[in-house]
């Protein structure tokens, strides 16, 4: 097990309760070194811990990280580059918890930073006891019922000695200022402290039951077969708060984070989806697309990822019309087709006309251009691909990777979606088209 060591009294005391709780347990006390102190601070925390290690019979591991200048706040960049270190020392040492000396002030002053930034309840009940933090992992805050003073207090009756961090009196950090006014509130309101932690604590309570209900809605909502996507029918029928985190559920479902997404990016995606419009939209590490009456959340890719596909990965194949009870299989191996009678067609099976394409004509598969026109079966004019498939209800971001099943110039199908004219199934025989999985 990891404890996460500062050489403050907090994780000191984690240290030492883990060690009386689990005698056996073989614990490391983990020191993150975030470049950001003068070297001599970090000698003397660093020292700390290894005093309180030997007092819980714990090894020590110092991990050195540098924080991201850019972007978040340094309390934020640093806490980030701090737990992904832990989370990789923990890998290494096949630890499955890693836990920390978070108390009730840190709880109370939690909830009065996300009062300042106007969160909602999630950001004022963001202090679970555990969470995980890393598949195969688990974040444990075991002390969240004890005060700062409480853990100082029995850290010195065990005669252990602890360090102390001086940027804690740097109320220019917005943590420290907050941790400055909550000693002023305890002196006019004593308890104002405890108090506002047993509230984060039944705001949890809540939350967990609020989002039981949106993983139901959510649930519900989404379009079978697809890939997580939801039925914007469907979300308008909920009320706005439900509909707010049932959209945060999905853009965590489909991008793993929540990160960057904030409440005029969810108040942009609900309004949009009361009025019935369609488009693109910011979420945080995610994108949002409205489109054909469904929301599908894309996760954006790292700059130095591969490149998101436009359906060029399909390539372009060839297939024969294959004679008598033949079947032919596009160079690809993910087409094939065969003649069959219409009453015995596999459901999934797109239908021609036999008599439209002679055995041995070779018809080519590729992915939608720019510029490609049809014929949907059951009309007489030409009209753009794009926009039938608008039309078609097939989401924008899947128009380029839909199968198109061409004679030359002409699509005889957009596989999956319909057949054009004068290719559609006549008669008591037909040709069955059947694409990837289908068969």
């Amino acid at each position: 097990m990891v404890v996460a060591a500062s050489g403050g009294a907090d994780s000191a005391a984690a240290l030492l309760l883990a060690r009386e709780a689990m005698p056996a347990a073989q614990l490391v006390a983990v020191y993150i070194d975030h470049g950001l102190r003068p070297r001599a601070a970090i000698a003397a925390d660093i020292a700390a811990v290894r005093a309180q290690a030997r007092h819980a019979r714990a090894t020590v591991v110092v991990g050195r990280v540098r924080a991201a200048k850019r972007g978040a706040s340094p309390e934020a960049a640093a806490r980030e580059a701090r737990y992904r270190e832990l989370v990789r020392i923990a890998h290494r040492l096949r630890a499955t918890a890693i836990v920390t000396g978070h108390h009730r002030d840190d709880v109370s002053e939690t909830a009065l930073l996300a009062l300042v930034r106007g969160s909602g309840l999630d950001g004022l009940a963001a202090m679970p006891r555990r969470r995980a933090l890393a598949p195969g992992i688990m974040l444990m805050r075991p002390l969240l019922d004890y005060s700062k003073t409480q853990l100082r207090e029995f850290i010195r009756a065990c005669g252990v000695p602890f360090a102390t961090d001086e940027t804690n009196a740097d109320v220019r950090l917005r943590r420290n200022a907050v941790r400055a006014l909550l000693i002023e509130l305890e002196r006019i309101a004593p308890g104002a402290g405890k108090a506002i932690a047993r509230s984060a604590a039944l705001l949890a309570a809540d939350r967990s039951t609020l989002d039981a209900l949106a993983r139901a809605a959510w649930e519900e909502a989404r379009i079978v077969g697809s890939d997580g996507e939801l039925s914007v029918a469907a979300l308008r029928r909920l009320e706005p708060p439900l509909l707010r985190r049932v959209i945060r559920h999905a853009v965590k479902d489909g991008a793993g984070t929540l990160r960057d997404f904030h409440l005029e990016h969810c108040e942009a995606i609900a309004a949009a989806i009361g009025a019935g419009r369609g488009g693109t939209f910011h979420a945080g590490r995610a994108s949002v697309e409205l489109s054909a009456g469904r929301l599908t959340v894309h996760a954006k890719k790292p700059r130095s990822g591969r490149i998101h596909s436009t359906g060029d990965e399909l390539g372009t194949s060839t297939i024969a019309v294959p004679k008598g009870r033949a079947i032919s299989t596009d160079t690809s191996g993910r087409m094939r087709m065969q003649r069959i009678a219409r009453a015995k067609a596999p459901k999934r099976a797109m239908l021609l006309d036999e008599s439209a394409l002679s055995p041995g004509m070779r018809l080519t598969v590729r992915a939608p251009r720019e510029g490609d026109t049809c014929v949907p079966s059951g009309r007489s004019r030409l009209t753009s691909l794009a926009r039938f498939l608008a039309k078609a209800g097939v989401p924008r971001h899947r128009r380029a990777s839909v199968p198109l099943l061409c004679l030359g110039k002409r699509i005889v199908a957009a596989i999956g979606v319909r057949v054009m004219e004068p290719f559609g199934a006549r008669g008591d025989r037909a040709l069955a088209v059947l694409w990837g999985g289908s068969h």
